[in-house]
């Protein structure tokens, strides 16, 4: 694969055509994923019709003439490295607490998504029963391409949203394993002859995926323990570690690649260690690009007269696999777990295909076309509509599932608090009057007992363990405000909390001086500080000692003279139930209400002004 593509022929290409197209197809990924970020629609529906604008609307990308062959395994790296990515970003805790429902459905439900699948797609598309097999093995997979990126969007409480992430990431090789067995099947005539074929694929397959992927984890961890790897090269060296066992497995048995680098993933996912944290950062942008391109290439390679011949049966197909294979599979899968209705509901409310589904068949479409089985041209269409119609239904739909189910909420206006002391409980309350969440977390019990007695959402847990965002019913929560005592504590909760909410909205309170009249936390490592001219916990605590109260106040001239004469400290604005912090060299607001901290004579010194201004007024109305 590597040797491929150096070959003369594609560097003569790639001079005139590869990089301005890559360029294309680049941009183009990263405007449909401002655009999806912008409007609030899930990022793959925003690709995909990239992908089709670009393809066969305009003619501008012609993926199989810009790569030729080197286009499906160029794919499969791709896909390798996004599938070691999902399995690093798999908590060993989060597995253990989904484990029993995960291994149902990439078990029990592969299994009975795939005997619908076979059935259906025979009876619907009247097409060949060898063809058909192979049709619903690849449709087995969902994948952490399509996923993850709807589970972002939607960001359902509870379990559903673990248990979904496992699942696409565990189902690409068990899928890719089925449609290669299916394949092999049904080149075969004797039942006697097919079982053992079968279970030699089966046995080499787990001893070329695990064994290599297990090897090549435990060599790669040894090294990274015992520093034998600059930091430097932490990254590169791991991700050639993921390219090499991907090819070494696949050649020594086909599609067990994708099982390796899962392996491979979720043991060093085993090992908490900064190191695989910083991969992990970088794995996350590099999945962003991968996605986005793959997602543009795939779908520009959509043929207009393929689709057509099949898209009036591709509904009912599509409405047989929605609303059958899937319930179905969940509900035999969810039997004596403690999973509620409502997440049973949401979880067959999500099941996308993607880009494994769209590569592993146009890869078996054409070895198929090769042995003359009758049908196989039209398994690529097939999967493809199926692609369309799964990520349209499930993007549009699995958010107002998730609201309507209770497991998410519209608009993610609410705000997580690192610290539960007086002040941050106050700004709770007020926040709790104009109509907006707050979670408090603290270690102390003291402050978490207060915090609940006062009708507040609170937990008693460190904001910054491991799984703490795991642990945390986040439902329409959007952003974070971290004002405890330790400006450390505060920094790396932000930093933490970035990948979760996106460093737009993470906010803490500034960090006191040290002696030399320099913060303590480099400002490279701090979120967005909060108050305009930069509020301390000192201040806060000290102002708190002095009987300041948290309370809110109507934007206009009184909160100007009230902030000139240092009697109110601005910290949030409110309108409409919506609320936004001020931060540093913000100017006051001039409408809406403001959330601060008053001093005692506030109230007092409001009340004369406003009374001065009515006596101001009515001495100059004339009689």
């Amino acid at each position: 694969m590597i040797a491929a593509l150096a070959t003369p022929g594609l560097l003569a290409a790639g001079e005139s055509t590869i990089g301005p197209t890559l360029a294309v197809i680049l941009g183009a990924g990263m405007a449909a994923q401002w655009i999806a970020w912008r409007t609030q629609i899930p990022s793959i529906i925003a690709l995909l019709l990239a992908g089709l604008l670009l393809g066969p609307v305009t003619g501008v990308i012609d993926p199989d003439e810009l790569l030729g062959g080197n286009l499906f395994p160029l794919v499969s790296l791709s896909v390798a490295l996004i599938l070691f990515e999902g399995g690093l970003d798999l908590p060993p805790r989060e597995l253990r607490n989904t484990g029993i429902v995960v291994r149902r459905l990439i078990t029990i439900g592969a299994v009975i998504s795939f005997l619908i699948g076979w059935y259906a797609s025979r009876e619907i598309f009247g097409i060949s029963n060898q063809a058909a097999i192979v049709l619903g093995a690849v449709l087995v997979v969902t994948g952490p391409t399509v996923v993850g990126p709807l589970l972002r969007f939607v960001r359902p409480a509870g379990t559903t949203g673990p248990i979904l992430r496992a699942e696409g990431v565990l189902i690409d090789p068990i899928g890719a394993t089925a449609a290669l067995l299916a394949f092999e099947i049904v080149l075969l005539d004797g039942a006697n002859e097919a079982i053992i074929k079968v279970a030699g694929i089966l046995a080499l397959t787990i001893v070329a995926g695990a064994g290599i992927g297990l090897l090549a984890a435990f060599v790669l961890d040894e090294a990274l323990r015992r520093f034998l790897v600059p930091d430097q090269l932490i990254v590169p060296v791991t991700f050639a570690f993921v390219v090499a066992t991907f090819v070494a497995a696949n050649e020594v048995q086909e599609e067990s690649g994708l099982l390796t680098v899962t392996v491979l993933g979720m043991y060093l996912a085993r090992r908490d260690t900064s190191t695989v944290r910083h991969v992990l950062e970088f794995s996350e942008s590099l999945r962003t690009l991968l996605i986005s391109a793959l997602f543009i290439l795939l779908a520009a390679r959509i043929e207009a007269d393929a689709l057509r011949d099949v898209l009036l049966p591709a509904l009912g197909f599509l409405a047989v696999l929605v609303l059958i294979a899937r319930p179905l599979t969940v509900l035999v899968s969810t039997v004596r777990t403690t999973l509620t209705w409502r997440e049973r509901v949401f979880l067959m409310a999500m099941a996308p295909r993607g880009i494994v589904a769209a590569a592993v068949s146009a890869i078996f479409a054409i070895r198929m076309e090769a042995e003359g089985i009758a049908d196989a041209d039209k398994i690529v269409p097939i999967v493809f509509l199926v692609i369309i119609g799964t990520i349209v239904v499930y993007g549009f739909f699995s958010g107002p599932a998730a609201r309507l189910l209770g497991l998410a909420e519209a608009q993610a206006t609410g705000v997580l608090i690192a610290g539960a002391h007086a002040t941050a409980r106050g700004i709770a309350l007020q926040l709790k009057e104009h109509g907006i969440r707050s979670l408090l977390v603290d270690t102390d019990p003291y402050n978490v007992t207060r915090s609940i007695s006062s009708g507040l959402a609170a937990r008693r847990l460190n904001i910054l363990a491991e799984d703490a965002a795991h642990n945390l019913d986040l439902r329409g929560i959007g952003r974070l405000m971290a004002c405890t005592s330790n400006d450390e504590v505060n920094a790396l909760a932000t930093a933490r909390f970035a990948r979760e909410f996106g460093r737009r909205e993470v906010f803490q309170l500034s960090p006191g001086s040290r002696r030399s009249g320099e913060t303590g936390v480099p400002s490279e490592y701090l979120g967005r500080q909060i108050g305009i001219d930069g509020v301390t916990y000192s201040t806060i605590d000290e102002r708190a000692r002095q009987g300041w109260k948290a309370r809110s106040t109507e934007a206009g001239p009184n909160l100007d003279t009230a902030v000139d004469d240092d009697l109110f400290i601005p910290l949030i604005r409110v309108i409409d139930e919506q609320m936004a912090f001020l931060c540093r060299n913000d100017a006051l607001p001039d409408e809406g209400i403001v959330i601060g901290m008053a001093a005692p004579s506030f109230q007092r010194e409001l009340d004369n002004a406003v009374a001065e201004r009515a006596e101001a007024v009515e001495d100059s109305t004339p009689g």
